[in-house]
């Protein structure tokens, strides 16, 4: 019975067992199941200009609103694209949004893509891939370290519409298209451009996207099918295509905002945007030390199955979806404190959702914990498939914080939300969420149009465990003045540096973290590029100079760069023989580094049997035990084993030794062919022995070659070559008396000779007297076999067999030459490029260099320590240079606390973008410059004349009889109307241009330099401007920042010339900023006359410190940019003239938007750095400048489509214009001209003009008026007849001026802006209020390019243009039009002025078409247009002979090919003349033909040219300048510069010049000198007969020649004195110049 029992008792206890062992492993499956979900990294890109979840929660905590105008980057039409009437097809009633200014821009070099098919890529997949890397980065792992890894990729991405509309694939990028604009391969880019192996998928749900591929990825994580998971999503507006699609479905807010929950929800605003976060289990990133920014710990998805429609929201399918997440969280309702809301503010869905979160999480909520419910949405707008990520990272970021952001634009709560009782609040305004005794969880909710839905539960992270708390406790770091290495690495030396930049600017800004802490991130969480550097430190401050000089480019000690190449077939260590000894040698590291401590003491007890002294001691004493032969061989061996063990300790483990005499037994000891032991045993043993040989013998160095030493021993038997360790270093041996002679006989003939202090001669015939000693003592050598190549420099060649390394082998090695040279040979030949001399002193270096150059092999030469410099410093810097040539070194050896240092957040990679956008095409405009056929031109001259027989003529012989000709009669007239309006239409259309603003990349990290003087009006310190000035200038490296306060409205030019200038690195003027008007010339605003007093002052003064001029608000990039503040813009008008009168002074105009950020800071300061862009405005949007370009009427636009009523208003209609105006008016059927000016109907003619314009049926009235005066004006309104109301106003009135800034007056200003921009001003405000069909000013080419001596004319007429945009923002009709000359009428109508404007290439343009033009352009809305008939071969070279101007670049006219030189027969002919003037004549004959073609020029005589008088004081001006350089090019050959005139100014400078550069024989030197050479170089060298070797050699020495010419290199050294001794070359020295460096002659 007992024993029954006992059984069954067993039994019970081991079903008990099993059945607790199954209960704990269902707990573990259903676990997995749940287990917790961390957030490891984030990154993205959002409207706003954010770049970085830092930056996202700056915009949204602070309440801002990164809504903003459409881009103008994507080559929409944003004028045709915009139409306010909902009811309009093919338009958006939106013009602003949340938009990714720069996603065109992209770093392909980083990836490894190439430029066309980084073109070819939608931006989804590049935007995919940087966020992807930062992700990573910033959960402070090494990206490259997860190649190959379980990692997975869950992208959401919908399909791409980056080709919609590109008719044309460019060429080149056909076969990238398909792959780079398809959704699903986004995700699949990064998995493979990274390396990943996990799951990757793109998920396309439509606005739930990126919130479904979270949820994804948690489940991926939850099943082990990885270890980590990007997710998120992707969405850019490449095409308007979602704009005009939600336009027409009314779907869209019309000021572009959502506003969430708010009783004015009137639609969801559009956006764009990329949301990337890095997943981990949260066990697993606990484990691996991971930083857990939040926890998911549970998701759910499902779908709203057949609803009410297939877009619209299912209320209680959100309901389910938040339910499902709760379960798979096991969490209720009661623990979310907060929920992330969907709300997009549309009137239909944000009820829904708030009815489905009152029904999940509100009922029955305590009421002091109310569901708190916000939506980033109404900060930066509907995300689309970024939407769930965005508010993702949102929520994280506010756990972090401890902070919830408000709503923004809730007026009040939606009144469709019965928000009593139901236990949720709107975050109308920031709520404090700190830490507490539970855990802070928030949902966040993502609904797609599709149908489904997602939800999601964060949860902050959990507390240290009290291990961790204990650990964290624990400050571990590096000691104090212990050198620490900042590792920096970057794809291109552009990126490195920028890298640095980034590092720098974190290290300066404050960071908490010690040197150590920096270094070890740096080492551990950020990958190696090629191009690095390492920054070598034993402190914070030594560092931070360190990274600041690699950031700006320049040299310093404690920094090392390079490009990394292939270390080949692996790194070689070099042991050399004795000679790198020194006093001191090793002790420093004895202290500061325990390997090669540790290593020495294991010599040190191996060399203890053979010796009878102390080898730390003596490396710790005074260096006098080095002079002893049985001393110093040991201890070298020792130390150069030591080195050897440190750098493997670093990473470093040799592919192959090479030793150099005693050397080899380093080597052999280190490659693991001879123990520690029997390696000391044979050095300690061989330099006993050399003693017995002192005073026998010598070694000498001598610096040529083994042969030529041959020669210089002779027949002197005693001497012999103990060692070859180069091509021109050679080691001899022998008795004292025959080195002394061999080395006299060296120095006699001029090499480099010196006697080694050794006193003995190895390698030579005396070692045999030691051999039978050495055999004995040597005899029971055990060599043994090694993996790590041994190369034998007694042999020159691998030892396939190490066991050879013998006792006879180290007899031999003792006795016979060390043929070095030839065994690194051997060593390049069998690919190895790298070595590394571990000596106490680099005396090999110089050998191998030398070796690697005559092979004509790339390889690098690294020592360890150096002579006086034996610390942990120099062997870092060795590390340094062998890591930057491409060695793997293990940085963390140099971070060896336990615990290892802490982990900080470092910058993520400063990519180096360029834009990359396809071009769509557009209508290409036909124009009669299309070459037609003889025929065709016949044709249309029979048309043209109606002549029936030409045309019979033309057709009869292909189209038959005359009857059918005779037919075509009555079509002849029509088609002769159709052909005259073509032609018109044409020449109209090459008439028309418009200004337009191209944005430009953006520069990284914008670096200005030096001290900066700001002048700004007196009460403007603190205006946004002037601070965005003073902190772009601080922030982006200005050295100091002086503000000179000005009194705008008093100042007077020499107050302002007394300010001292010199030393500034530049100027910048704000002075435009004061408005307010001139105290006694009302017409001018303040800022303008200051700053026409600044630019007189600084040119009096004549610095030419850039000067830039910054306003606000003054121009418009486009539609969606309204411009707020048209008076600044008269200083654009003055300031183009200024940058011809000035052009060495003037830096630029820079328009600051209204809404400063950090991104305008950055813009500012770039618009700072020196360039050619001149007139930038810097906004949200990015850097835009302006440029001209041809702007032909469109087909609708080419017809009328306005037509006169009531009373049009013309002021100046008395006048030559005026009249023009009136009689086309008249004929249009204008009911009512009111016709004013100064003398109304006493001007000249005015009553005949009043009689004519009647007896066209029209009612006219003549009244003078100064319409400057506002008085005068309301006057003249108020009289207009009730039954003819004023409806269209045109402004002609003005006067013209030829004034140069230098003498221009305020009181000058005044009566040119009066009649002008004042007079438009008070037309503008007088008539704003009324119907108005037209508002037309005219204005002129003056204010568009700029004209020399027109300061004030182009200020006034810029302000037109300003007005008319600032009233098109205020949707009051303007239309300005700057004219070029006209033919018949106005002020510049007299044939000297219009003589004059030819000579500029400026074409008088006809009336009649101009009045063309001018009602088509009010017909069709322009608001700005450039009317002018250029000559461009003539006005650009002429406009830009003084300073380049981009704002003509993008005209097609302006592409041209450089401007050649004369004809060789005008060339030969001078040249011939040149070459029969003897030399003492030759600069007189070159001054009599400067004079010759001046004075032609000019149209003077030869005696009107004083040879010492300056070209400008003779007359000459920008367009007589370029006339004298072309005529110069054309007789002597030379390609002299636009600015030649100017830089040489008078015939004597200029004669000088042109000797210099056709040099003594007339031969061209310089520039045309080497161009010349090259090309007869060239011509007489081709590829034929050379083979592929030779071209390899060739083309090697090219790129060196390229490497020397290149203005990177320009330097102290190389470029200047070059490009001087070029200068000064002759043809002759040229072409040896290329003989040499050629090979060929």
């Amino acid at each position: 019975m007992a024993h029954t029992e006992e059984k069954l008792l067993d039994y019970l206890k081991r079903v008990t067992a099993d059945l607790r062992q199954t209960e704990r492993r269902l707990q573990d499956v259903e676990s997995a199941g749940h287990e917790p979900i961390a957030v490891i990294g984030m990154a993205c890109r959002l409207p706003g200009g954010v770049r970085s979840p830092e930056e996202f929660w700056e915009l949204i905590s602070t309440g801002g609103d990164a809504v903003a105008p459409l881009p103008g980057n994507r080559n929409w039409d944003l004028d045709a694209l915009y139409d306010p009437d909902p009811e309009s097809t093919g338009t958006s009633y939106v013009r602003e949004g949340g938009f990714v200014y720069d996603a065109g821009e992209f770093d392909p070099t980083f990836f490894g893509i190439g430029p066309s098919e980084a073109l070819a890529m939608a931006p989804q997949q590049r935007l995919a891939l940087e966020t992807a890397w930062e992700a990573i980065e910033r959960a402070g792992i090494d990206p490259l370290s997860l190649r190959a890894s379980a990692t997975s990729t869950f992208i959401g991405c919908d399909g791409l519409d980056y080709a919609l509309g590109a008719s044309e694939v460019p060429e080149g990028t056909a076969g990238y298209f398909t792959i780079g604009n398809s959704g699903s391969v986004t995700s699949g880019r990064v998995a493979y451009t990274l390396g990943l192996e996990g799951p990757a998928v793109t998920v396309d749900t439509a606005c739930s996207s990126s919130l479904v591929s979270l949820h994804l990825a948690a489940q991926a994580l939850r099943t082990h099918e990885c270890a980590l998971a990007l997710a998120g999503g992707t969405y850019v507006m490449s095409s308007p295509a979602p704009l005009i699609g939600f336009s027409e479905l009314r779907g869209l807010a019309p000021d572009g905002r959502c506003k969430p929950f708010s009783a004015g929800s009137d639609g969801m605003g559009m956006a764009e945007g990329t949301g990337v976060v890095l997943l981990e289990r949260l066990s697993d990133a606990r484990r691996n030390g991971h930083k857990v920014l939040a926890v998911i710990r549970g998701s759910a998805v499902n779908q709203d199955g057949a609803s009410n429609g297939l877009t619209a929201p299912n209320g209680p399918s959100q309901e389910r979806v938040i339910r499902a997440a709760l379960a798979n969280a096991r969490l209720t309702a009661e623990d979310i404190d907060a929920v992330e809301a969907h709300g997009t503010g549309t009137t239909l869905g944000d009820p829904i959702e708030a009815g489905a979160l009152i029904a999940a999480y509100g009922l029955e909520r305590p009421e002091d914990r109310p569901l708190w419910v916000g939506a980033v949405k109404s900060n930066i707008g509907h995300t689309q498939i970024a939407a769930g990520v965005a508010g993702v990272i949102k929520m994280v970021m506010a756990l972090q914080n401890d902070l919830l952001p408000a709503i923004l634009h809730v007026d009040a709560p939606s009144p469709h939300v019965e928000w009593a009782g139901s236990g949720l609040r709107l975050l109308t305004e920031p709520v404090k969420w700190p830490r507490g005794e539970r855990p802070r969880r928030a949902g966040v909710s993502s609904f797609g149009f599709s149908g489904t839905n997602a939800h999601l539960l964060l949860e902050e992270a959990p507390g240290e465990g009290a291990a961790e708390v204990e650990a964290a406790g624990v400050v571990s770091s590096v000691a104090d003045g212990a050198v620490v290495p900042w590792v920096v690495c970057g794809r291109t030396s552009e990126a490195l540096r920028a890298q640095a930049g980034r590092l720098g600017a974190l290290v300066a800004g404050g960071v908490e973290a010690s040197p150590g802490e920096v270094g070890w991130s740096l080492v551990t969480t950020r990958s190696v590029f090629e191009h690095r550097a390492v920054v070598v430190g034993r402190g914070r401050e030594e560092l931070v100079a360190g990274v600041a000089a690699l950031a700006r480019g320049e040299v310093s000690a404690d920094v090392v760069a390079g490009a990394a190449t292939s270390a080949g077939a692996g790194p070689v260590l070099v042991f050399p023989g004795q000679g790198s000894q020194w006093a001191g040698m090793g002790a420093q590291l004895l202290e500061e580094s325990p390997v090669f401590e540790a290593r020495i003491g294991e010599c040190e007890r191996a060399l203890s049997e053979y010796v009878d002294w102390s080898l730390t001691e003596v490396l710790r004493g005074d260096g006098g035990e080095l002079s002893r032969v049985e001393v110093v061989q040991p201890v070298l061996w020792a130390v150069m084993v030591s080195l050897a063990a440190v750098w493997a300790d670093q990473g470093i483990v040799p592919a192959a030794v090479i030793g150099h005499s005693q050397g080899e037994m380093a080597a052999a000891c280190v490659a693991g062919a001879l123990s520690l032991e029997d390696a000391a045993r044979i050095v300690a043993v061989r330099s006993d022995a050399l003693r017995q040989l002192q005073g026998h013998g010598d070694m000498a160095s001598v610096g040529t070659s083994a042969e030529r030493v041959v020669e210089l021993i002779g027949d002197r038997a005693g001497v012999c070559v103990a060692a070859v360790n180069g091509p021109s270093s050679t080691v001899i041996s022998g008795s004292p008396e025959d080195v002394a002679a061999v080395v006299a006989d060296a120095e006699a003939a001029g090499l480099r000779a010196r006697v080694i202090d050794v006193g003995y001669a190895s390698h030579n015939p005396q070692i045999d007297a030691l051999h039978d000693l050495l055999t004995d003592r040597l005899a029971d050598i055990r060599p043994t076999p090694t993996d790590i190549a041994f190369y034998s420099t007694v042999t020159a060649e691998r030892l396939d067999d190490t066991t050879a390394l013998d006792t006879a082998y180290w007899i031999t090695n003792l006795r016979q030459p060390v043929r070095f040279a030839d065994t690194v040979e051997a060593l390049l030949a069998d690919g190895y490029r790298l070595f590394i001399e571990a000596s106490p002193h680099p005396v090999l270096n110089l050998g191998i260099q030398e070796t690697i150059e005559q092979a004509d092999a790339s390889a690098t030469v690294v020592p360890t320590l150096r002579r006086d410099h034996g610390d942990t410093a120099q062997l870092t810097r060795a590390a340094a240079q062998a890591f930057v040539a491409g060695a793997d070194i293990d940085w963390r050896r140099w971070f060896p606390t336990d615990p290892a240092p802490r982990t900080i957040d470092l910058p993520t990679y400063a990519f180096q973008h360029q834009h990359y956008w396809l071009e769509h095409s557009t209508r290409a405009g036909k124009t009669l410059a299309a070459e037609h056929s003889v025929a065709e031109a016949q044709w249309w001259q029979a048309v043209d004349e109606l002549d029936l027989d030409l045309l019979a003529e033309t057709l009869r012989s292909q189209e038959g009889s005359d009857e059918a000709v005779r037919a075509m009669e009555p079509a002849l007239p029509v088609l002769q109307g159709w052909r005259r309006r073509h032609r018109e239409q044409a020449t109209i259309d090459s008439w028309r241009y418009r200004v337009t603003w191209k944005h430009l990349p953006d520069t990284a990290d914008p670096r200005l330099d030096g001290e900066w003087l700001l002048f700004v009006p007196d009460g403007h310190a603190e205006h946004p401007a002037v601070r965005a000035a003073v902190d772009a200038l601080t922030e982006h490296g200005a050295a100091s920042v002086r503000l000179h306060p000005v009194e705008a409205g008093r100042v007077r030019r020499e107050e302002l010339a007394a300010v001292d200038t010199s030393g500034l690195a530049g100027i910048v003027n704000l002075l435009p900023l004061d408005e307010t008007p001139h105290p006694e010339h009302a017409a001018v605003p303040a800022g303008l006359a200051a700053t026409t007093a600044l630019v007189q002052a600084l040119g009096d003064t004549g610095t030419t410190v850039p000067l830039h001029t910054v306003t606000q608000g003054a121009v418009s990039t486009g539609a969606t940019d309204p411009l707020t503040h048209p008076l600044q813009a008269h200083v654009w008008g003055l300031g183009r003239v200024a940058a011809l009168e000035h052009p060495r002074m003037w830096g630029g105009l820079v328009d600051l938007p209204a809404r400063v950020d950090r991104h305008t800071l950055a813009g500012l300061a770039a618009a700072l750095l020196p360039q050619d862009e001149d007139q930038i405005a810097v906004r949200a949007t990015g850097t835009h400048t302006r440029r001209l370009v041809h702007a032909p009427a469109t087909a609708s636009g080419s017809g009328v489509g306005w037509q006169p009523r009531g009373t049009t208003l013309i002021t100046g209609g008395t006048g030559g214009i005026g009249a023009v105006l009136a009689r086309w008016l008249a004929r249009e059927g204008a009911p009512h001209l009111l016709l004013t000016s100064r003398r109304g109907p006493d001007a000249p003619g005015a009553q005949e003009l009043a009689a004519e314009l009647r007896g066209l049926g029209t009612a006219v009235t003549l009244t003078a008026c100064d319409v400057s005066d506002p008085r005068q004006l309301r006057d003249l309104l108020d009289g207009t007849p009730p039954e003819h109301p004023l409806t269209a106003v045109i402004h002609a009135a003005g006067m013209t001026d030829l004034t140069s800034i230098a003498d221009l007056t305020t009181a000058r200003l005044d009566d040119v802006l009066g009649s002008k921009s004042d007079a438009a001003r008070n037309l503008h405000e007088l008539t704003r209020d009324m119907d108005l069909t037209a508002f037309v000013m005219f204005s002129s080419g003056a204010g568009v390019w700029g004209s020399g001596q027109q300061g004030a004319y182009g200020a006034a007429n810029h302000f037109l243009d300003a007005l008319a945009d600032h009233r098109r923002s205020q949707g009051l009709p303007a239309t300005s039009i700057a004219w070029g000359p006209w033919a018949e009428a106005g002020m510049s109508a007299d044939p000297e002025s219009l003589s004059y404007f030819k000579r500029f290439g400026l074409l008088p343009i006809g009336p009649d078409l101009c009045v063309k033009a001018l009602h088509q352009a009010v017909g069709a809305g322009d608001a700005t247009l450039t009317v002018a008939n250029f000559d461009w071969a003539t006005f650009t070279p002429t406009f830009t002979a003084q300073r380049p101007s981009p704002f003509l670049d993008d005209l097609p006219e302006n592409r041209r090919e450089t401007e050649q030189g004369g004809s060789a027969a005008e060339t030969g002919a001078f040249r011939e003349e040149l070459a029969k003037t003897p030399g003492a004549q030759r600069h007189g004959f070159l001054v009599q033909h400067v004079r010759t073609h001046a004075a032609a020029t000019l149209g003077r005589t030869v005696e009107d040219i004083p040879a010492a008088k300056p070209f400008q004081e003779l007359g000459f001006d920008s367009l007589t300048a370029v006339q004298l350089r072309n005529q110069l090019n054309a007789t002597t050959g030379l390609a002299l510069p636009p600015t030649v005139i100017f830089d040489h100014p008078t015939s004597e400078s200029l004669a000088s010049h042109l000797r210099a550069q056709l040099g003594g024989d007339g031969e061209p030197t310089g520039e045309a000198g080497v161009l010349a050479a090259l090309d007869k170089w060239d011509a007489a060298y081709g590829t034929a007969g050379v083979n592929e070797a030779a071209r390899r050699r060739i083309v090697a020495r090219l790129h060196v020649l390229v490497s020397k010419w290149s203005p990177a290199q320009n330097g102290p050294e190389g470029g200047e004195s070059g490009h001087a001794d070029l200068e000064a070359a002759s043809a002759d020295d040229i072409f040896d110049l290329i003989s040499n460096e050629f090979g060929k002659s």
